[in-house]
Parts: C-alpha cells; sequence; structure tokens
C-alpha cells in the first residue's frame, strides 16, 4: 500500500456504512448468525453467541484463537501466508478485523503495512496487534500467474467512530471488522490471497511474484496449452514458460 493509502483490495474508495451508525446495534446472535461464521478444525460452525461487548460477529475463544477454517504457516519468501484448514467453499463469508485507527497513527509502523480501508471517515482497521485471532492479515498477494481468492463486500462491523470500551479516556478506537467472501472453492491447504493493489509494491520497491507452493499452493490463472508451471527459487514458487 502507498504511504498515503492503506490496503483495499478492490481500490473501493465508496467504504460507507453497511447500517447507519446512529442506528448501528450490536447482534447478540450466535457467533454462527449472522454471518460469516466461525468454523472448528473440523469444519463444525461455533454455536456459541458472539462477544455483546465487541462489534464483532465473533465469540470471544473465536476472536482470540481466530476460525478455524484457516491457520498461518511458514512462507520462505512472505514470512507468513494464510491456508485453508479443509476445503472451503464458495461464498464462505469471515473477517478482516483489528483495532480502528487514524491512518497516520499507522504510518511509518507495523500497521502501515496491514491497515485496511473502514468505513468513510471512519479511519482504517489495524489488525497488527491481534496476531492469533485476526488471520486475515496473514493472506498474500497473487503473483502475475496466480488469481486471488478472496473478496472484500461492503458489509463492516463497528460504528463509524467505534471506541474501545473499556478505555476511560474515550480516545482508543474499538474493534472493527470488513466482510471478506471466497470467491472460488479453496481446497484444503491452498493459500487465501488477496489483490494487494500496484502502489503497495510500487511504494516499496518490491516485485511482484508469485507465491505458491508446492505444499502451500496458489490458485492459478487458466494458462493455455502452450505453457507449462515450474518451480523457481528452489521449488518454492509457480511461474509460467513456454513449453
Amino acid at each position: 500500500m502507498s504511504p498515503h493509502h492503506a490496503r483495499d483490495p478492490h481500490h473501493d474508495s465508496r467504504s460507507e456504512p453497511f447500517e447507519n451508525p446512529r442506528t448501528y446495534r450490536r447482534p447478540s446472535d450466535p457467533c454462527i448468525r449472522p454471518q460469516p461464521p466461525s468454523h472448528s478444525k473440523t469444519g463444525r460452525p461455533c454455536s456459541k453467541r458472539k462477544d455483546p461487548e465487541c462489534a464483532l460477529p465473533f465469540c470471544k475463544a473465536h476472536r482470540e484463537k481466530g476460525d478455524g477454517a484457516f491457520r498461518k504457516v511458514p512462507h520462505p519468501l512472505a514470512g507468513l501466508c494464510l491456508v485453508a484448514n479443509f476445503d472451503i467453499p464458495k461464498g464462505y463469508k469471515t473477517v478482516f478485523w483489528g483495532t480502528r485507527k487514524r491512518w497516520r497513527d499507522t504510518e511509518n509502523k507495523e500497521g502501515g503495512d496491514y491497515a485496511m480501508s473502514f468505513r468513510t471517515n471512519g479511519g482504517v482497521i489495524d489488525p497488527t496487534t491481534h496476531k492469533e485471532g485476526s488471520q486475515l492479515q496473514f493472506m498474500s498477494c497473487p503473483g502475475p500467474n496466480e488469481k486471488m481468492n478472496m473478496r472484500s463486500t461492503d458489509r463492516f462491523f463497528g460504528a463509524t467512530h467505534e471506541k474501545d470500551p473499556h478505555d476511560r479516556t474515550g480516545k482508543r478506537g474499538g474493534l472493527v471488522g470488513r466482510e471478506f467472501v471466497v470467491m472460488d472453492d479453496v481446497p484444503k491447504n491452498h493459500q487465501l490471497l488477496i489483490w494487494y493493489g500496484s502502489q503497495w509494491f510500487n511504494a516499496r520497491g518490491i516485485p511482484r511474484i508469485d507465491v505458491g507452493l508446492p505444499r502451500y499452493p496458489a490458485t492459478l490463472k487458466r494458462t493455455s496449452s502452450a505453457e507449462t508451471l515450474v518451480n523457481p527459487l528452489a521449488d518454492t514458487t509457480n511461474k509460467k514458460t513456454k513449453a
């Protein structure tokens, strides 16, 4: 992401509130309602109620440990990446979440590399102080021969100026999130990928490369019959070459 723009997978500046913040209500439904659900590592939906003090649609346990559908694993180039614990169907929903902050409070800090746009005039979502529970921060960007399989929606969790209910000063932002949906069926152990935007790489002088691994593949673009895939960098990534 550029020094002045938080990561937004669709370059979507229409971050209008899904709910009117003046009428926003935290649902008291179980963790599996409203969507998105949280799952155990076996794929069974969570039956616990969401935390009533938090705007996120998760119970406290899933907020602390993350959705059992995903896990972070080591990556030789990215450090860590996010993969599927079991076959995840198209349409599965989850949340990119973190602490609501002003963009300038993340600039030139770790959060600047991971923050994502929140509601209009609501700042950004900084997931970096929630490395266990906020798993989507570890999604990689697809390389030139790969394609994203996760996208954001215009559904947000938390009011535009959500506050931390435990902060007596009223200055600290609360936990907020943005809904994501799986675009295609993702097989077990395959990576979850999001488009960072070209500015993210240009601002850092980082080349965009394929991130798929033999053990943790990435969703590939369709190739012509004259092209095959090989693994450069000691079989760590996918790459197309002419047959």
